[in-house]
C-alpha cells in the first residue's frame, strides 16, 4: 500500500527563541512559557510572537482539503500580500517561506534566530515582524513570525504553499477547526461551540502545542493533534494492534525526507475525550501524532489550555 505522508511540520517544542541572535538584547528572547504565564497579559505583551490586536468577534474562513494528504490550506493576506497558508495544529510558530517574504516583503527585517533546548528544526530560520495578517475577517496586527525554507513541503503536499499558520497565532484566540466542515472559526459563538464534549486539558509542558493525554493499550500516552500531519501515527510502544501490512509512505517533514517505515494500524477507539475513532500508522519512532485523515471526522475547539471535540 503506498500513501502520501506529511508530518510534523514546524515544532520549536522547548526551544529558546533569540531574534537577532548575533547581539540579542535580553528583551528580544522569548522563553517557554507556564500555563500561568500564558494566562499574564505583561508575559503576552513581552512575546515577541503575540499580536498585539487579534479577532474579539466570530471569524470564519474557508478552508480548502488537499486530496491525498489531507492537508488543510486557508488563503491569507501578509501586509496586503495574497499567500496560501498550511493551518498546522501540530507547528508551535506561524512560519511563512523565506523565498516567499523576500521576494513579496523585500523590506522586510528578517533577524537571526538561536535556537536552544529541544527542536525537530534543522534549518536557519529567521524572525520578522509582520504589521499584519488577514485571515477571511480575521485580522492579527502587530505579531512576530518565522522565516524558513520550506519549498520541500511544496511537492509533498501536492500543492505549493507560502506558509504555515501555526500555534502562535491559532492559539491566540478561541477557535474551531474543522476538516471535515471545511472551516475555520476564530473567536467561535455559543451557537458555534454547541455539541462540543468535555473539554480536556492540554499539557502545561509545552503550552504552544496540543498534546494530550490518551490511553492505549500499552498505558496513558501524551498525544501532539496535528492538523499539519497527513494520517495519525502511534508508536509501536502504544501496543496498538498492526495488520502487519508494510506501508510505502514518503514521509516529509520540516527538514525535507524522513526515514520512517510504517505498518498499518487495526482501527479502533482511542481513549481521549470520550473516544476518537483512529485507523493508525504505527512506526518505531516513539511519535504519537492525531492526524488530518482523523481530523476530517471531527471539530476540534482549542481554547486556552483547553481542547474539546465534536463528531461530524
Amino acid at each position: 500500500m503506498k500513501i502520501r505522508m506529511v508530518y510534523g511540520a514546524f515544532t520549536f517544542a522547548a526551544a529558546v527563541l533569540a531574534a537577532g541572535c548575533a547581539s540579542a538584547p535580553e528583551e528580544a528572547v522569548a522563553q517557554p512559557r507556564t500555563a500561568a504565564q500564558e494566562a499574564a497579559p505583561q508575559a503576552r505583551a513581552a512575546d515577541p510572537f503575540w499580536a498585539a490586536k487579534a479577532p474579539r468577534r466570530e471569524s470564519r474562513v474557508k478552508l480548502t482539503i488537499v486530496e491525498g494528504s489531507n492537508m488543510p490550506l486557508a488563503e491569507a493576506e501578509l501586509d496586503g500580500v495574497k499567500c496560501t497558508l498550511l493551518v498546522d495544529t501540530g507547528a508551535t510558530h506561524t512560519t511563512f517561506d523565506l523565498s516567499f517574504v523576500k521576494k513579496a516583503l523585500p523590506d522586510v527585517l528578517l533577524q537571526p534566530v538561536l535556537m536552544m533546548g529541544e527542536t525537530n528544526v534543522e534549518g536557519a530560520p529567521r524572525f520578522m515582524q509582520a504589521k499584519s495578517l488577514k485571515i477571511g475577517d480575521a485580522v492579527f496586527e502587530d505579531f512576530g513570525a518565522m522565516a524558513l525554507d520550506i519549498s520541500h513541503l511544496h511537492k509533498a503536499i501536492g500543492v505549493h504553499i507560502d506558509g504555515i499558520l501555526g500555534m502562535s497565532t491559532l492559539g491566540r484566540v478561541p477557535c474551531v477547526v474543522s476538516l471535515g466542515g471545511g472551516e475555520l472559526v476564530f473567536a467561535p459563538g455559543a451557537e458555534t461551540l454547541a455539541g462540543f464534549g468535555a473539554r480536556v486539558r492540554r499539557s502545561p509542558a509545552e503550552p504552544m502545542s496540543v498534546f494530550l493525554k490518551a490511553g492505549t493499550p500499552g498505558g496513558v500516552v501524551e498525544i501532539l493533534v496535528d492538523s499539519g500531519a497527513s494520517m495519525t501515527i502511534l508508536s509501536s510502544a502504544t501496543k496498538w494492534p498492526a495488520t502487519g501490512e508494510a506501508v510505502r509512505a514518503p514521509a516529509v517533514d520540516i527538514n525535507g525526507s524522513a526515514g520512517l517505515a510504517p505498518r498499518m494500524g487495526e482501527k479502533g477507539v482511542l481513549d481521549l475525550a470520550g473516544g476518537i475513532e483512529i485507523k493508525p500508522m504505527i512506526v518505531e519512532e516513539p511519535m504519537n501524532r492525531l492526524g488530518a485523515d482523523t481530523l476530517r471526522a471531527y471539530d476540534m475547539l482549542v481554547a486556552g489550555p483547553f481542547a474539546a471535540f465534536r463528531r461530524r
